[in-house]
């Protein structure tokens, strides 16, 4: 039994860290939204909205609304946080530190920030542009402003946006990818953590097989990035514009352009890091 859960070197074994983050983070969505609905629907009730509708009022808000959104997703990374904390430090027994999951700041930390911005718009104009020429997006591609008739409603949304791609890259990147790619390698390790975390989204939207193809690609290319950069800020603003701008613009992806927007960008990127290794190996260490 002792063999089946720990290495020789007495590490917990990557399939158990697997097992309960992933227990624990679903069970945490859950409990934090149901506590949330239960608070505003408190709320509604003091209004003096009968209980039925307030129930209803706050399943509303908390699902459909931008605030509300914008509301759970800061409980998300909030508990996402914790949930890496306690599992590093009470599971793995060794401390934690931020720069473990990618969070340290450093002077570099928002040209970071800037330059996922930058990869993120890239990605997307990418994708706009195999769209026109495959005619699943028209043109020319017009800001949607209707859909936030206030401007705190389109803050809201924006805060939901950052927040709940950081959470997700937090879990995902930031700490199961490293542990897997601690245990079984870059390639192997990225890519066990991207078919996971394209399942995952799989419990909350329907996925096509050329959206699944897509989100593997996608993925692939942003768990690469980590893996060269150790940085969530750069994967976690690249995650974020990726998923608002198609909201801004109201652009429903038909799939095909996606799929070779990312297919092009994680063959570029991988050509990028094979010559950068290439380079390295070739330089003569001084003494």
């Amino acid at each position: 039994m002792e063999r089946a859960l720990r290495t020789d070197k007495g590490e917990i074994r990557f399939f158990w860290k697997l097992v309960v983050t992933l227990i624990l983070l679903l069970a945490l969505i859950v409990v934090s939204r149901i506590a949330l609905i239960f608070v505003v629907q408190q709320i509604f009730i003091l209004q003096g909205v009968p209980s039925s509708d307030a129930l209803q009022n706050a399943q509303i808000f908390v699902a459909e609304s931008f605030e509300g959104q914008a509301i759970a997703s800061s409980l998300d990374i909030l508990l996402t946080f914790i949930l890496v904390v306690v599992l590093v430090t009470r599971i793995e027994k060794r401390e934690f530190h931020l720069i473990d999951i990618g969070l340290n700041l450093q002077r570099n930390t928002l040209p970071f920030v800037v330059l996922g911005f930058v990869i993120g718009c890239g990605l997307f104009l990418g994708a706009v542009v195999f769209g026109v020429l495959l005619n699943t997006v028209e043109f020319p591609v017009l800001l949607n402003l209707d859909l936030w008739p206030f401007w705190s409603t389109l803050i809201a949304s924006i805060i939901f946006y950052i927040l709940n791609s950081f959470w997700q890259e937090i879990v995902f990147r930031g700490y199961l990818q490293t542990q897997a790619v601690k245990e079984y390698g870059r390639i192997f390790g990225i890519v066990l953590i991207t078919a996971i975390f394209v399942v995952f989204h799989g419990l909350v939207q329907a996925l096509t097989p050329i959206g699944i193809l897509s989100g593997l690609l996608l993925f692939g290319f942003i768990g690469l990035l980590y893996d060269k950069t150790k940085s969530l800020y750069l994967v976690g603003s690249s995650h974020a514009v990726l998923n608002f701008l198609p909201v801004l613009f109201n652009i429903s992806w038909s799939g095909l352009e996606t799929v070779l927007t990312y297919g092009i960008a994680l063959l570029l990127l991988i050509l990028v890091i094979y010559q950068g290794e290439q380079r390295s190996s070739l330089v003569p260490e001084s003494f």
